[in-house]
């Protein structure tokens, strides 16, 4: 059985107010292309199909359009499609049935009834291929619910819902195993696996989803291969189960990722056959980051480069100079270019401690994250760059 597995679509998604659009356009027309060229017997989405629990016309009519486009052009036969925290689960679900027409299952809320969340995949002659375990985000009281209806009894709450969540996989699993009739079982999901890397400490922390920290992957025993959502970074957790990463950088942590989905071709008991497929985003991101000299030749270098689009982020980071100054001179460089300039940053300890000395005593700290408090008390310190950046390094781990 051979599946393309995407994720963290966030469609409706904006980059500092800036409308992404015409490159969420650009992501689903080359994922059609895709698909024509491979034929997979299933596409899965493994959650995160919008950004916003109520999305856009826009974002909504991209949808379904790409759905109706896939089902017109023959290119796969079954598409899978999981609710991640991001989305609407009665949203989603309200064009269930009608997108179960054209051969597409959403799997939105998890449900006593695990048999609805298991999918068969044929072939054209309606041959059984595999099957899918389509399982869909799970908010913190559900997996209570299902801890109970279980008979999961852990007093800790966070261990209940945990528990929950392995007792629903467990069962979801089972429905797909009978469906699958000796073929590959596929499962889907949207949560956090231990072991996997966040996509960048200061955009996305590995985070609770649905009150459970993060799972094993003994939880999913008996898949031949786990299509995640939820991290953007694309990576492989274990054996046999992969995030797809977000399709396109969603923050400039992100600048630099190659980005794409995952193609796998699974056989019952054997280790897939994995390869990503990368996506050329249609507008780069770029962090230039230094002195304020640095930043702006490097920028010069960039716009020098042209003519293609790309949005840039400035970070002022060391050394002497106007901030300000720099951003008018950076104004000036990139207009009438394809560059944008999106974010700013004078980020410099002694930058955010003047900025300080501007407001109130009583609420200078209300101003900064507990990272920027640390970054001013570290720079107090007679440390070389190595070792402070070697502290900071460490709370952002802890999350500050």
């Amino acid at each position: 059985m051979k599946i393309v597995h995407t994720s963290d679509w966030h469609l409706g998604a904006r980059l500092h107010d800036r409308d992404r659009g015409a490159e969420h356009d650009a992501f689903l027309a080359w994922l059609r292309a895709l698909l024509r060229r491979e034929r997979p017997d299933a596409l899965l989405v493994a959650g995160d199909v919008f950004d916003l629990r109520q999305p856009g016309p826009a974002a909504q009519e991209r949808y379904y359009r790409f759905l109706a486009g896939v089902a017109e052009d023959g290119s796969c036969r079954r598409v899978v499609v999981t609710a991640g925290n991001h989305d609407s689960a009665a949203l989603l679900s309200a064009s269930g049935r009608v997108l179960g027409l054209l051969g597409v299952t959403v799997s939105a809320k998890a449900g006593p009834d695990a048999a609805r969340e298991a999918v068969a995949v044929r072939d054209a002659a309606g041959r059984t291929l595999g099957a899918v375990a389509a399982l869909p985000f799970m908010g913190e009281q559900e997996l209570l619910n299902l801890a109970k209806a279980a008979g999961c009894a852990e007093a800790d709450r966070a261990a209940r819902a945990e528990a929950g969540f392995r007792a629903h996989v467990a069962a979801v699993l089972a429905e797909a195993r009978a469906l699958a009739r000796g073929g590959p079982v596929a499962a889907v999901a949207h949560c956090t696996a231990r072991g996997a890397r966040a996509s960048d400490e200061r955009s996305e922390r590995a985070r609770p989803v649905g009150g459970v920290e993060a799972v094993g992957l003994e939880a999913f025993a008996g898949a031949d291969y786990v299509a995640l959502g939820h991290l953007h970074l694309p990576q492989s957790v274990g054996r046999a189960a992969r995030y797809a990463g977000a399709p396109l950088a969603m923050s400039f942590a992100e600048a630099g990722q190659e980005k794409g989905v995952t193609i796998a071709e699974l056989a019952p008991g054997e280790e897939p056959r994995v390869r990503q497929e990368a996506f050329p985003p249609p507008v780069p991101l770029r962090v230039f980051e230094g002195t304020p000299a640095e930043v702006e030749a490097a920028l010069a270098g960039a716009v020098a480069e042209g003519p293609g689009p790309l949005c840039a982020a400035l970070r002022v980071t060391a050394g002497e100079g106007d901030a300000m100054a720099l951003w008018r001179r950076a104004d000036a460089l990139c207009e009438g270019t394809g560059v944008a300039l999106l974010l700013r940053e004078d980020a410099r300890p002694r930058a955010a401690a003047n900025r300080l000395a501007e407001v109130p005593e009583s609420e200078a700290l209300r101003m900064l994250t507990p990272l920027q408090v640390a970054t001013i008390r570290l720079a107090e310190e007679p440390l070389s760059e190595a070792e402070r950046e070697a502290f900071l390094g460490m709370l952002r781990g802890l999350g500050a």
